[in-house]
Parts: C-alpha cells; structure tokens; sequence
C-alpha cells in the first residue's frame, strides 16, 4: 500500500512539474547573474593590469554570438506557432471559409451547398499544400534549432556548463539512433492504438504519448549532463510514474485535436516551456523497481536493424580487420540498475 501512495504521488507530482515552467519562464533572464561594477576606490593598480586581460576576453567574446536568452527565444517560438501558423489556421477555417459559403449562398440560393461540397475540399486542398505543408516543414526545422537554443541556455544559466559526451562518434551515433528510436517508438503508439479492445487502445497509445513527451522534454537536460542514450531510456522506464505525470497534460493536448497540423502547432508552441520545466524537476523515483519496458521493443528493433545495416559492408581487404561500430555500443541496452 505504500509502494502504491508513493506511485500515486510520483505520477501527481510530475504532473505538478510540468506546469512549473508557466511559473518559471519569467525568472530565467531576471535571475541571471550581473556582473558587479567596480567603485571608484577599487580602481586600483591591480585592476589596471586586468583591464589588458579583459580587452583580449572581449575581443575574443566579440566574435562569438550573445548568449540565447530564454524569454526571446520562447516569444520568437510564441510569434511563429502562434501568430503565424495557429493564426492561418483559425483565419480560414473559421473566418474565410465560412465566409466564402455565406457568399455562395447569395449567388447561388438553393445550388449553394452542392457547390460547396466541390469547393471547400478543393481550396482545403489548395491551402494546405501551398501554404499549411511548406510553412510545417520550414516551423519544425527553425522549432527544432530554437528548442536547443532555449534548452542550452536554461541549462547554464541553473545547472552550469554542458557536460556532454567525450567521443564525438558516439555523440553523432547517440543523436541519430535516438531519433531513429523516438520515431519507431510513435509507430508503436499509434500501432497499440489499433488493438480491438474498447478503450485499452487508446489508453495505452496515452500511457506511450506520456512517455515520449516526457523523454523529448528531459532528453535535452540529460544530453547536456553527459547522459548516453541508454542510461536516459532505463532512467525513464525505472521512474515511469513520475514520467507518465509529467508528459500527461502535453499529451492530452496535443492527442485532442483531429487535425495533425494543429496538434503539431499546440505542441511547437507549448514545448518550450517544458523544456523548462524539465530543466527545473526533481524526479521522483520509483521505490518498488518495477522497470515498465515500453522502450524494449523499439530498442530490440532498432539493434537489429542496425547489426543488419552492419553485417551487409563491403568486403574487407586482406590484412585488415573490422572495426567495431560506434552505433551498437550507443543502442544496446544496458543490464537493470
């Protein structure tokens, strides 16, 4: 019975977690360290033989870009889902296209709706693939190059200075595989929701949207503490309640809409803040240790996919010996801990 308070209240308080960020969005910029002014009476010998050393660090800092600040970023996120792309769509949805049917209406008088059944389709159609399709694509790439931004700064200004993997094979071969695992894994979700089973489909297709939502906003925290793929995935599964909370109220909202384009924009426009949200958790761990392995099978797949892609290379030239691919040692799941 305990075991079961303790669950109930991981998976209450990863819920309460996600809506953390709401609060604390605001705070990042205002509670970033400022650097203290000097006085008149410190202007010393001393700091006159630094200033030589801080005109070379602001030459060199002068080539870099600013630091991403958590705030712009989340507004430039907020103008693009929102105001560009949400907007288009409520605009002809909601505002164009009925009124082209009223228009319709006073031409055509009682011919109106079978007219409207060809023309509605049609610029639907039009709509999408002209504007709706090219503006998606262009919004996921400069979403995706926002996220990090927004994640990377949030990271240094709470927790430090990334700490990510020392080989860059394995950091390439983490990066990939991860994203080839997160796309069988939504295969997966959408493939339980199939079951013929009233309900349980569509609950457990849930129970995995909950999961990945929650893996997609924390994956960005482990990755900079240096976390491989394998340590975040066994991470998630062994605390799944918690996890299951977190990615609850993301999942839900973006499941309820029919239309993928605006499931896509709510998620592209709530994301961030569970980034930070994320940024900020404290997990609960789970304290019977029962390890909900949902990521099994993707993992099972992707490993085998990836032996085979291996096994099938060119012949090697005699004298030489094959070397051990960096993507096997980044996929291949770990023993419990």
């Amino acid at each position: 019975m305990d075991s079961l308070k303790l669950m109930v209240y991981g998976f209450l308080r990863g819920v309460r977690d996600s809506f953390a960020g709401f609060v604390l969005i605001f705070r990042y910029d205002a509670d970033a360290p400022k650097k203290p002014r000097a006085s008149p009476v410190q202007e010393t010998n001393l700091a006159k033989r630094r200033a030589a050393q801080q005109a070379e660090k602001k030459q060199k800092q002068a080539s870099q870009k600013d630091e991403t600040k958590v705030t712009h970023r989340i507004l430039q996120c907020c103008v693009l889902n929102g105001a560009v792309f949400g907007l288009s769509l409520v605009i002809f949805n909601y505002i164009l296209l009925p009124g082209l049917k009223q228009v319709l209406g006073l031409f055509l008088d009682e011919g109106a709706g079978a007219v409207w059944q060809y023309v509605r389709p049609t610029l639907t159609a039009v709509f999408n693939m002209l504007w709706v399709l090219p503006l998606f694509v262009l919004s996921r790439i400069i979403n995706t190059i926002w996220f990090q931004d927004i994640a990377d700064s949030a990271y240094r200004q709470r927790q430090g200075r990334p700490q990510l993997i020392s080989s860059i094979s394995k950091l390439v071969a983490d990066v990939l595989i991860s994203i080839f695992i997160q796309l069988l894994f939504l295969i997966q979700a959408n493939l339980v929701m199939l079951l013929p089973l009233v309900g349980i489909g569509v609950i457990l297709s849930g129970v995995h949207m909950c999961m990945l939502n929650a893996l997609y906003a924390f994956e960005y925290r482990w990755f900079n503490m240096g976390w491989e793929l394998y340590k975040r995935l066994s991470f998630i599964e062994e605390n799944w309640p918690y996890f299951m909370g977190f990615g609850l109220p993301l999942a839900i909202i973006t499941m309820y809409p029919s239309s993928v384009y605006t499931s896509g924009c709510l998620f592209a426009l709530l994301f961030p803040v569970f980034i930070i949200s994320a940024n900020e958790a404290d997990p609960v761990l789970n304290p019977n240790g029962y390890q909900m392995q949902l990521f099994s099978v993707v993992v099972g797949v992707s490993n085998r996919i990836i032996q085979t892609l291996v096994t099938r290379r060119p012949p090697q030239t005699p004298g030489k010996t094959p070397q051990p691919s960096p993507y096997h040692s980044a996929a291949t799941r770990p023993a419990r801990h």
